[in-house]
């Protein structure tokens, strides 16, 4: 075989590989679709070179050749997708959105490790990889791409629409707006500091021997529950965390610990401070009775335009989770929302 022809069949073959790649990848993207149904459905998608996991709600009648509008859920603290997302996946799927709850990156069903790892940047970089996910489907309308992120993530979704402008319009429910703020500038050196060498010995042991210690990051375990004030954060993470209502009973993926390193990173992050720079539309959400809202005030008042705040009469922090006559209340506000705003 002369090199003439040598190359021109090295070409035929590199043109075949290609075009066989292409068509791979076609099929299976055409096989997701046609799997895809009314309801709830099962996905995963790439996330920081690792797998995560998530449920793919979809409105009644759903027709994978129509064109809809999308939202992205990233949650509260160690949440994973079944608690609040699913909650406010099905109510958002009834008014005619495609909504994504995944677990984060070492979360639930998803890849990760070290596991159960409430790292601010892991999380804001599976909120991104998810807007993409979403992106890539033929029956997303691209220029209706929503966020919403409750309780934790309601400060970093945020966060992530200040750079990320395929996001349409962005909403956050309960959100902890300002952990700087929450650690500096609640809390002395002299309680910070054992937290923070906490954090410093598990990962120089985590260095050592691969192994990352726990620690119960919420404070619920040994709480009585007879003994808590029923109008107090602590009942209510309890009642909530820590029972059939949305535990390890109920949600066998989920878990109160976390490891010692999470003091690290916790108090790093700051919305507020971006505030000023978000440009996207938003939607704060609070409850009537709880007393995080404050945080979603201060962030509003210093948001840029456009933007809406919302109390919801009768409401604490974690009622707007899963408490129906709340949450519908939010997600009649939050399409409202959205519907005013389209890329």
């Amino acid at each position: 075989m002369n090199t003439v022809v040598k190359t021109i069949f090295g070409l035929l073959l590199i043109a075949i590989t290609v075009n066989s790649s292409a068509q791979d990848k076609k099929n299976f993207k055409e096989g997701i679709m046609k799997n895809l149904k009314a309801g709830t459905n099962d996905v995963t998608f790439k996330s920081q070179g690792v797998k995560l996991a998530g449920l793919l709600f979809t409105p009644e009648g759903f027709d994978s050749a129509e064109k809809y509008p999308a939202v992205v859920f990233s949650g509260p603290f160690n949440q994973v997708k079944e608690q609040m997302g699913a909650v406010y996946g099905k109510k958002m799927a009834e008014l005619g959105y495609v909504f994504l709850s995944y677990d984060p990156y070492s979360f639930g069903d998803s890849e990760g490790q070290p596991r159960n790892n409430e790292h601010a940047h892991h999380k804001m970089e599976s909120i991104r990889d998810a807007v993409s996910y979403l992106g890539t489907l033929d029956f997303v309308d691209r220029k209706q791409i929503y966020g919403i992120g409750g309780c934790a993530s309601g400060g970093y979704m945020p966060l992530v629409a200040v750079t990320d402008k395929r996001l349409a319009a962005i909403a956050t429910v309960s959100g902890m707006m300002d952990n700087q703020a929450s650690y500096f500038g609640v809390m002395t050196k002299e309680q910070l500091m054992p937290l923070f060498e906490m954090a410093n010995a598990a990962r120089q042991k985590a260095y050592e021997t691969g192994e990352y210690e726990t620690y119960d990051a919420l404070n619920m375990e040994g709480v009585d529950l007879k003994t808590l004030d029923k109008s107090s954060a602590m009942y209510e993470g309890y009642d909530y965390y820590m029972t059939s209502r949305a535990g390890k009973e109920t949600y066998p993926n989920y878990t109160h610990m976390a490891p010692k390193t999470l003091m690290e990173n916790a108090p790093m992050t700051s919305a507020t401070f971006y505030a000023p720079y978000l440009y996207t539309p938003y939607l704060g959400i609070v409850g009537e009775k709880a007393d995080t809202g404050v945080l979603t005030e201060i962030f509003y008042e210093k948001c840029s335009e456009p933007k809406e705040f919302y109390k919801i009469e009768g409401a604490t922090h974690v009622s707007l989770y899963d408490i129906d006559k709340d949450v519908d209340r939010a997600v009649e506000r939050i399409d409202k929302f959205f519907r005013k705003y389209t890329k």
